[in-house]
């Protein structure tokens, strides 16, 4: 098969998973990725009964691993789980992403995950199982099966964050650390945060969008040269084919400092009581990514930005795929005439945008502004040209809340 350019989103949910847009079939899905311009989806939730079903009905096999919707939008089969578990007298709760080959894969690691749980109760199934456990399932059903840890930061689920994880992959993996090949950053981190573990250096760091409504799809994704194959598109995603990340600003993530949602209160690490502890209420304070990152990081953050906004290691650029981080164009265009996201200025806009120039990624991220002026106006083209740039203002999110956008221009 030939390589090309591919973006991808491996982190997807379906109606069936708890808080989760009941819009999210394989139609919507299918068209959402056509209209942002993502190339190859994962299903998402296959272990609930319901979903599976309809994915079978739903999706043709096109081979090599590849499932196909009606219209086009190409699939591999992908699921979340929530492991539960005690390790060393403490409780553990991590999220892993988990891609399979096949559903004959998907049927199997499902029926041994039915012995532990009722999985048609949410499409993200908590199961008591630990991470390591729930991996050695999954190789053994079928050994391309991959495991990605997933937003490995987010304090209450990631498996390096602050409230359920661990210090190391190593620590949550053993002697099988070396099949975790690549990790999930998660909306509250970058690549330049992640830049700074030691431990991730030889791991692939991607990014996808835990999307649970169609607007959110492809919010943040991955850019992979790779053929249309189960086992290339995941050989990609793990290091070997990544272009670049499409990121979030970090600072709009929900747990990027520390704080204390109940009080307002929002700090920096460095302004952070050495006990961690609400000054208002004297609760703990939920850790964010930045402290967990400061706390684990093995060397500063080096990183150096393109004219066009290309974000690379200043140092080993060479071995480390580089960046670029994205506001999505309804909230671009909301900041731009002033209204809400939802408005019918703001879809009248952005439908006049893909429609002449290909995609809202397309529109976001590689046309012209000239073109983009010609589509819509000099302040919509402004508004676009400053987040390439970075000119952004943002009030960090914490502990739950999302942060606040103001683009400078």
């Amino acid at each position: 098969m030939t390589n090309r350019r591919l973006r991808v989103d491996f982190h997807t949910h379906s109606r069936f998973a708890m808080s989760t847009s009941p819009s999210l079939d394989i139609a919507t899905l299918s068209a959402t990725a056509r209209r942002k311009g993502l190339d190859v989806l994962t299903t998402g939730d296959f272990t609930h009964p319901a979903w599976c079903d309809e994915l079978k009905r739903d999706l043709s096999d096109v081979g090599d691993g590849v499932y196909a919707s009606d219209s086009g939008t190409r699939f591999i089969l992908g699921t979340e789980i929530s492991c539960v578990w005690k390790q060393d007298g403490r409780g553990r709760r991590v999220h892993l992403l988990v891609l399979v080959p096949d559903f004959s894969a998907a049927d199997e690691l499902s029926n041994r995950l039915g012995k532990l749980a009722r999985l048609e109760s949410d499409g993200r199934p908590i199961i008591k199982i630990s991470a390591l456990d729930l991996s050695l399932m999954a190789w053994e059903v079928d050994d391309r099966s991959v495991i990605i840890p997933a937003h490995v930061w987010t304090p209450w689920y990631g498996l390096l964050g602050s409230k359920s994880g661990f210090d190391s992959i190593g620590e949550a993996f053993g002697e099988h650390a070396h099949r975790i090949r690549a990790i999930e950053s998660g909306l509250s981190s970058d690549p330049a945060m992640n830049w700074r573990i030691g431990e991730l250096d030889s791991r692939a760091i991607v990014s996808f969008s835990d999307a649970h409504s169609p607007g959110t799809m492809g919010r943040e994704f991955t850019v992979v040269e790779s053929d249309m194959s189960f086992d290339g598109l995941t050989s990609a995603v793990q290091g070997d084919g990544i272009v670049e990340t499409v990121e979030f600003f970090p600072e709009n993530g929900k747990y990027h400092l520390n704080g204390h949602r109940k009080c307002g209160v929002r700090l920096e690490p460095s302004e952070t009581p050495a006990d961690g502890r609400c000054p208002e209420c004297n609760r703990p304070l939920t850790l964010g990514v930045v402290q967990r990152i400061d706390d684990l990081a093995t060397r500063p953050t080096q990183v150096s930005m393109t004219k066009g906004g290309l974000i690379r290691h200043s140092a080993i650029h060479e071995t480390r795929p580089p960046f670029r981080r994205m506001v999505r164009l309804n909230d671009v265009l909301s900041e731009a005439f002033g209204v809400g996201p939802n408005t019918k200025t703001v879809g009248r806009t952005a439908d006049a945008l893909i429609a002449e120039l290909g995609s809202e990624f397309d529109v976001l991220l590689s046309a012209s502004v000239s073109d983009i002026t010609a589509a819509s106006s000099e302040r919509v083209a402004a508004a676009i040209s400053a987040v390439r740039r970075g000119d952004v203002d943002i009030s960090p999110g914490f502990d739950g809340e999302y942060g606040a956008v103001k683009i400078s221009f």
